[in-house]
């Protein structure tokens, strides 16, 4: 009598087996990505541009210079954060040393660091962050911006659909100043002055002082000294009266006029023995009596 062949039967122990790894194969899954650590940053105007449309997204610069503290300051608190990094994983983030790529700065007109530029993977800007903010408020202000929100094109809508108000005025003129759009921005400041000429509402002082900062990054040294010495007489008990005083001396010394810079700034140290800014005044007395030789000069 022949043995009965065993084969079919370990074929389908076999077969048995198979399915039992399968089945529980299928319940293991896989190890999610570990969570970014820090901001991986592009450090070009193109590649950011171009890595942004192959990844359908949008850019945020960050124009910084290397002397700049603010900038630092959101380097070493806001892109540590862990929600500012998972943030950056939606938008691509990119720093630009603006006296580095002189011609991209140029482009935006940015004029003040840091400067934060939100924008289209086209390059066309949706709105600025000027200056540092703390983690929650920066991504508060660019969730905002990525909504339309708090834009310069939402305030003009604004205008546009209900009318002008001192408020809106104000700010619709810093965001033209933020933007380096001074023309602009004088528009509506002078708006603004003309409502309130004696801040009785709060804003003609801070038109003023926005005014006088904007001529002296234009350049107009003489108009913004005007300014700031306007302020020191007719609002001499305010609290922005000291800042008035030392960026007067500030002005004198951008425009080149040492002697009257060394006044102003002892003047001030004078006026505001406590200032906290006294230490600064102190500096540029220094500096403008003891200057660097040509080749070291900064």
């Amino acid at each position: 009598m022949r043995k009965q062949k065993v084969y079919p039967l370990i074929a389908i122990a076999i077969a048995v087996m198979v399915a039992i790894i399968a089945i529980s194969g299928c319940g293991k899954k896989e190890a999610p990505p570990a969570a970014p650590t820090k901001i991986d940053f592009a450090t070009s105007y193109d590649g950011a541009l171009k890595l942004a449309q192959e990844k359908n997204q949008k850019v945020l610069i960050d124009f910084y210079t290397d002397w700049c503290t603010w900038c630092k300051k959101l380097d070493t608190e806001t892109y540590v954060d862990s929600a500012v990094i998972a943030l950056s994983q939606n938008l691509v983030f990119t720093k630009i040393n603006a006296e580095v790529d002189t011609v991209t700065a140029a482009k935006y007109m940015v004029r003040a660091y840091p400067t934060i530029v939100l924008m289209n993977n086209d390059g066309t800007e949706i709105d600025r962050i000027a200056g540092y903010l703390p983690a929650q408020d920066f991504i508060q202000t660019v969730d905002d911006y990525l909504h339309g929100i708090n834009t310069l094109d939402y305030f003009l809508k604004k205008e546009a659909d209900s009318g002008a108000n001192i408020e809106l005025n104000a700010t619709i003129a810093q965001k033209y100043a933020d933007r380096g759009m001074y023309p602009e921005a004088e528009q509506y400041l002078q708006k603004v002055l003309t409502a309130d000429p004696d801040n009785a509402q709060k804003f003609g002082l801070e038109a003023m002082m926005s005014l006088g900062d904007i001529k002296m990054r234009d350049k107009k040294y003489d108009e913004a000294y005007t300014i700031f010495k306007n302020v020191m007489t007719k609002f001499a008990t305010s609290d922005r009266a000291p800042e008035a005083h030392i960026y007067s001396a500030i002005v004198l010394a951008r425009k080149g006029d040492t002697t009257a810079a060394i006044k102003a700034f002892e003047s001030f140290i004078k006026t505001y023995p406590t200032s906290e800014d006294t230490a600064y005044a102190q500096k540029q007395i220094e500096r403008l009596k003891n200057p660097e030789p040509p080749e070291t000069a900064k």
